[in-house]
């Protein structure tokens, strides 16, 4: 007879074995150094330059992700905290990345082309250091969703998503974050010694356009003597009196 803890472990084993890769993904909440954002004023304000560079902080490195994006790929999105709107995620195909140092032991690296279709043009994650530049008007979801002025208190957000791994920054007074320029005319925001945030932030879906409510029914007056025909006659009768 097995002993009961023998049982307890079986268990444990065989739940962790069939429990499915997304119920095991782990957020990864990381400082950005610098967070920028660049829009075309001369082109109505799309999108001209993305940028973050993500440093941990003094004696620690950054969690490599568990499944190699030269293997699932990866995603990538700049966005703003808390403002509603269609935040798309920019596509990191798995042929683009390359290891760095063997099998990737040292991290790996996107290389894109920086076009409307492939906007990161370099994405870097190592232990030391993660970073992504993107290009063009698909860079961000500018002008709308993504705007400037940002609202410090709530934030501009970025994630890279790789596997089961969501790396996340966040720039906002709640990580202490240093604005620098939030300048609408000029389409340009910049940000820089944010500290992790407590959650990755999320993106938040388009608002939902409420469903009008129909008018009520306009009843139907009632005659005065319960019907046409019976006040007709209760008239007519009021006359020969």
């Amino acid at each position: 007879m097995k002993h009961p803890k023998t049982w307890v472990w079986l268990v444990a084993s065989s739940i962790a074995l069939a429990a499915p890769i997304s119920a095991l993904a782990v957020d990864i909440k990381v400082p950005a150094k610098v967070h920028l954002i660049k829009q075309d004023k001369n082109a109505g304000y799309v999108g001209k330059l993305a940028k973050i560079v993500n440093k941990p902080v003094p004696q620690t490195t950054f969690t490599l992700p568990a499944s190699p994006p030269t293997t699932v790929g990866g995603t990538l999105k700049f966005f703003k905290v808390g403002t509603p709107g269609v935040w798309e995620d920019l596509s990191l195909p798995f042929n683009q990345w390359i290891p760095l140092g063997p099998g990737g032991s040292k991290g790996y690296k996107y290389r894109g082309a920086g076009s409307l279709t492939d906007p990161c043009k370099t994405v870097i994650v190592k232990a030391k250091v993660i970073k992504a530049i993107c290009k063009g008007p698909n860079s961000t979801d500018s002008p709308s969703p993504y705007s400037i002025p940002v609202n410090p208190a709530l934030g501009a957000a970025w994630e890279l998503v790789i596997g089961g791994d969501k790396y996340c920054a966040e720039s906002s007074t709640a990580t202490a974050a240093q604005v620098k320029i939030n300048d609408g005319t000029k389409g340009i925001y910049k940000a820089i010694k944010a500290n992790a945030p407590v959650a990755c932030p999320i993106a938040i879906g388009p608002s939902a356009t409420p469903t009008p409510t129909p008018p009520a029914a306009t009843p139907t007056p009632t005659p005065p003597y319960g019907s046409a025909s019976k006040a007709f006659l209760n008239q007519a009768k009021g006359l020969l009196e």
